[in-house]
């Protein structure tokens, strides 16, 4: 059973990620309302170079659905491969701990460990306050569930934007999104507050702790987590998520459209 603190992180770090994805979506929701406004850029141009992360998926479907596959189970594996490798970013955390840099695989640990300060990283919210460049990367580490979730909002808010003008419709816009993101978006947050929580345990601990100690609150904090049960429940909801993108959210856009 997850103890009270554990669950009070995982739910501070499930929100943060919630409103961080909803604050991007908004954020770049304006600019591209502004940039095909205002600068009169084409909203086509705009919507491809938005999509082209999910123009590699495109064609990976266009196969899979060649070979007979439901495009729901095909979006259902997308979405559950990227949600299980934004869990795993807590387990591979060890691959930064110096006292384990002698461990299989020993180059790829090295090279993550490093002896040099890494001044690109400083960059990032909270890390120029860390002494310890161990810490400093493990920070930057389990704060990926967050870049990540931000690189979506703004993905979804520049899609709403192009398609709100390419179809003359706001609703349209949002309802190419808003069907299986009510479930998606939640769950997909949900499997990056497991990392995410870590990375606000490092945030805590890092001033006044040395990083050894860091490294083992992370360790222990995952092992008392129920991650297993909740990479159930995402995947879970995600296979649901992908059949209504797959046979709702689409039939609901072109009925409109």
């Amino acid at each position: 059973m997850i103890n009270k603190e554990n669950k009070a992180l995982m739910l501070q770090a499930w929100l943060k990620l919630i409103r961080a994805y909803l604050v991007s979506f908004a954020a770049s929701l304006a600019v591209g309302y502004i940039l095909i406004e205002w600068f009169q850029l084409d909203p086509q141009k705009l919507f491809e170079i938005t999509t082209k992360r999910l123009a590699v998926a495109g064609s990976i479907f266009e196969k899979g659905m060649k070979f007979g596959i439901d495009p729901g189970i095909l979006l259902f594996i997308w979405n559950s491969l990227g949600a299980l490798a934004t869990i795993s970013f807590i387990y591979t955390a060890s691959l930064i701990n110096p006292r384990n840099i002698t461990q299989f695989p020993r180059g790829l640990r090295k090279s993550l460990v490093g002896k040099s300060r890494m001044k690109a990283l400083c960059f990032l919210p909270g890390c120029a306050k860390i002494e310890e460049e161990p810490v400093r990367r493990l920070y930057v580490w389990l704060m990926v569930p967050l870049l990540g979730i931000i690189l979506l909002g703004a993905e979804c808010g520049f899609i709403v934007s192009t398609a709100t003008h390419l179809f003359g419709s706001y609703l349209i816009g949002i309802m190419s999104l808003g069907p299986h993101g009510i479930i998606e978006i939640p769950v997909i947050s949900l499997a990056g507050a497991i990392t995410f929580s870590g990375h606000l345990l490092v945030k805590d601990a890092a001033g006044n702790n040395p990083a050894n100690d860091v490294f083992d609150f992370v360790q222990t904090y995952r092992n008392k987590l129920p991650i297993r049960t909740i990479a159930l429940f995402v995947i879970l909801c995600l296979l649901i998520a992908g059949f209504i993108e797959a046979h709702i959210t689409h039939k609901m856009v072109d009925f409109f459209t």
